[in-house]
């Protein structure tokens, strides 16, 4: 995955995300949706077949997008970790099955 940072102002970020489609952008968006803070949360994929894609976030006045942008990526750091355990644990009995 390669980030470009196309704007970036007080309390607006827009990024150019290569490498990654909707499923990335979609779980990374779902973090910021449930944010009070957040205003504005969004990405756009021109086409499927095209790996480059935007993700814009903007958040309310008052507040510190740099802290909002920690906030989330910690919290979906978070929730793979939570994954990764689950889909262990599922394997490990899987295997102990077998």
């Amino acid at each position: 995955m390669k980030l470009r940072v196309l704007r970036f102002t007080d309390r607006e970020v827009k990024l150019e995300v290569e490498g990654e489609g909707y499923t990335f952008l979609s779980a990374l968006q779902d973090i910021f949706v449930d944010d009070p803070r957040v205003e504005f949360v969004g990405y756009n994929v021109p086409h499927p077949l095209i790996s480059k894609a935007t993700f814009t976030l903007r958040v309310t006045p008052g507040n510190e997008l740099r802290d909002v942008l920690k906030t989330g990526v910690e919290a979906l750091k978070n929730r793979l970790g939570e994954l990764e355990t689950m889909f262990l644990e599922a394997l490990k009995r899987w295997e102990n099955k077998s």
